[in-house]
């Protein structure tokens, strides 16, 4: 039987519990009796913390998205040297995320996220649009420095950037073996850095 949960289980045990379970069955299987057997606790023990379910099991992944998103702008802030550096430190952090947590991209294009709980896809939205400021914004300064060019909107450089670990993200969320992420991550990483280099 499982163990009685006696402590509020931390959000990240559960994010990281929901997103193994869709990484392996899909995110059909995300249901909280799977993700309670999942961290080895009864389904009413973590109703009692988890109320809403499904729905606060999404928001737990959604917390993680968030803090890493949020920890990697700030390194990157905090990096010394030009705005190229600050941009690879920051994307070296996705890169990492995407390695550690394979089905974040069908968790967070999932129709239980866009359709189903439309309150946390607004929280996503309000959320990339904080992250897509902050990194577009190392951009300018980059751009005011004359080294990223000057001649494409940072906020459309930004797109690119995203695409460059997200396009890895949804190969890799299919399957472990179609793609290798550190190498391809470099590959796309160069032709991002040639393509904004004056």
């Amino acid at each position: 039987m499982a163990k009685r949960l006696t402590t509020i289980i931390r959000r990240e045990q559960i994010a990281e519990a929901a997103l193994a379970l869709v990484a392996d069955l899909g995110v059909g299987a995300l249901t909280a009796r799977n993700v309670a057997r999942a961290v080895g606790v009864t389904a009413p023990a973590l109703y009692r913390h988890f109320p809403g379910g499904k729905a606060d099991i999404l928001a737990s992944v959604l917390d993680l998205l968030d803090d890493v998103k949020t920890e990697g702008i700030r390194q990157a802030l905090e990096e010394p040297g030009p705005a190229l550096t600050k941009l690879r430190r920051c994307y070296d952090l996705h890169i990492s995320v995407v390695e550690r947590y394979r089905a974040l991209p069908n968790l967070v294009l999932s129709d239980a996220l866009w359709s189903d709980e439309t309150h946390l896809r607004d929280r996503l939205l309000a959320n990339h649009q904080q992250h897509q400021s902050e990194v577009a914004g190392i951009i300018r300064q980059g751009q005011a420095a004359g080294e990223i060019r000057a001649d494409i909107d940072a906020d459309q450089i930004f797109v690119q950037f995203l695409g460059q670990f997200l396009t890895i993200a949804i190969l890799y969320s299919r399957r472990g073996d179609m793609i290798d992420p550190k190498t391809q991550a470099e590959a796309n990483w160069k032709m991002f850095a040639q393509g904004v280099t004056p």
